[in-house]
C-alpha cells in the first residue's frame, strides 16, 4: 500500500533504489506489483521508470560483480604502470592519480568483502522462485518477509 504524504529525499532515494533493483535485476515489470512491494503509487513507479531511464538500465544490467572487480583491478594496474613509466625522479602519483588510486582500492575492497544489496535481492528472489514452484501459499507468505527484509537493508 502506498505511503501517504511527501517522502524525504533519503526515503525517496531508498525506495527508488529498491524499485530499480526489482525492475532491472529481478524483472518485475508490472507497475502495480512494483508499487505494492516498494510502498509507492503506480503513478510514481511509472514516472521513475520513464524519468530515470530504467528501461535502458534493464537492458544494460549485465555486468557481474566479478567483471566489475576485474575492470577495477585492470584500471589500478594501468594507473600503477603509468606511474612506473614516468621519468626517474617523477615516479610517484600526483594528487589526482593518488585520489583515483585511493578510490579504486576502496572500491576493490568493497567488492571483495561486502555482500551487495543486488546480490542479496537476487539470492532471495531465486529462493522465492524455488518456494513458489513447490508451494505458492508459502511463497506469498515468505515474500512479505523478504520485502520487509530488503526495505530494512535500504535504510
Amino acid at each position: 500500500m502506498a505511503k501517504k504524504g511527501r517522502l524525504t529525499k533519503d526515503e525517496k532515494e531508498r525506495l527508488q533504489e529498491h524499485a530499480k533493483l526489482l525492475y532491472t535485476r529481478d524483472n518485475i515489470t508490472i507497475q502495480k506489483e512494483l508499487a505494492e512491494r516498494v510502498g509507492v503509487t503506480e503513478k510514481t513507479i511509472g514516472e521513475w521508470i520513464k524519468d530515470l531511464g530504467w528501461e535502458k538500465l534493464k537492458r544494460n544490467f549485465v555486468l557481474t560483480r566479478e567483471e566489475q572487480l576485474a575492470n577495477l583491478l585492470d584500471e589500478l594496474e594501468e594507473l600503477n604502470t603509468a606511474i612506473k613509466n614516468k621519468k626517474e625522479g617523477e615516479r610517484f602519483a600526483d594528487s589526482k592519480e593518488a585520489n583515483v588510486r585511493r578510490f579504486l582500492i576502496r572500491d576493490i575492497k568493497d567488492l571483495e568483502t561486502k555482500a551487495l544489496l543486488p546480490e542479496i535481492i537476487s539470492a532471495l528472489t531465486q529462493f522465492l522462485d524455488f518456494v513458489r514452484r513447490n508451494d505458492l501459499s508459502d511463497a506469498q507468505m515468505i515474500s512479505k518477509y523478504v520485502d520487509s527484509f530488503i526495505k530494512s537493508k535500504l535504510r
